[in-house]
């Protein structure tokens, strides 16, 4: 499986060592960008974007599941920046669409 990871230098180097490709990006704009590249290469099955960087990449995101695809694969993980709760809320909407009513947690 062919994995890649976008974020700051302390949210990718772990990944890099056990494999997977890093792309620095500071900033939700870059890692928008960088996402954006990573898709259209269509070389990754999974790739790993830290949380806070969520709403910049939702559109994105949000293209590849409106077309049906199943690769690739998104995970947001919490980075040092403790922001959270990003994930939660993209999930409680998704299921809320789901069912046809809000989902209270």
């Amino acid at each position: 499986m062919s994995v890649a990871v976008i974020g700051p230098p302390s949210f990718i180097t772990a990944f890099e060592l056990i494999g997977a490709k890093g792309y620095d990006a500071s900033s939700g704009k870059i890692a928008a960008e960088i996402l954006q590249k990573i898709i259209d290469e269509g070389k990754f099955n999974l790739i790993l974007i830290p949380e806070r960087f969520a709403s910049n990449t939702l559109s994105l995101r949000e293209d590849i599941m409106k077309k049906g695809e199943i690769t690739p694969l998104f995970a947001l993980i919490p980075d040092f920046t403790m922001e959270t709760g990003m994930r939660m809320e993209e999930l409680q909407a998704v299921v809320s669409l789901a069912i046809g009513t809000k989902l209270e947690l």
